[in-house]
């Protein structure tokens, strides 16, 4: 029988290799860029527009800075405040992995038109 792997879902080498831009003090220090856009936010998720919680990471509600375009590692992107939004644990881990695993943003506008140019039905129309 093959050997279980550490984490149920293994990170890919690439996104290992840049784990630890997170450790960083641009990122993680006391005026780092999570913590500016957990304040410019007001603790709210832009998702979903709930409060979030600090200091209990398997919350539904925990705090995540989500970088609006994937940084794959760019320090550019990864420093840029502008780049990120405060969501919560649920939106995170369910709505924005989903985009982020299609290519386009979830949601329609008032005719229920997918409001992603990048939707399957956007394409060619």
């Amino acid at each position: 029988m093959d050997a279980m792997p550490d984490k149920p879902y293994p990170r890919s080498a690439e996104a290992e290799a840049y784990r630890k831009l997170y450790q960083d003090q641009r990122w993680r220090g006391p005026f780092g860029i999570r913590q500016q856009a957990l304040l410019r936010d007001i603790y709210m998720c832009q998702r979903c527009e709930r409060m979030v919680v600090t200091g209990q990471r398997s919350h539904p509600r925990a705090a995540n800075v989500n970088h609006k375009v994937p940084h794959k590692g760019s320090d550019e992107l990864f420093f840029d405040v502008s780049n990120t939004e405060t969501v919560c644990q649920r939106c995170h881990s369910g709505l924005i992995q989903r985009e982020e695993a299609r290519g386009w943003t979830i949601g329609s506008d008032v005719n229920g038109r997918p409001i992603d140019p990048k939707h399957p039905w956007n394409v060619g129309h």
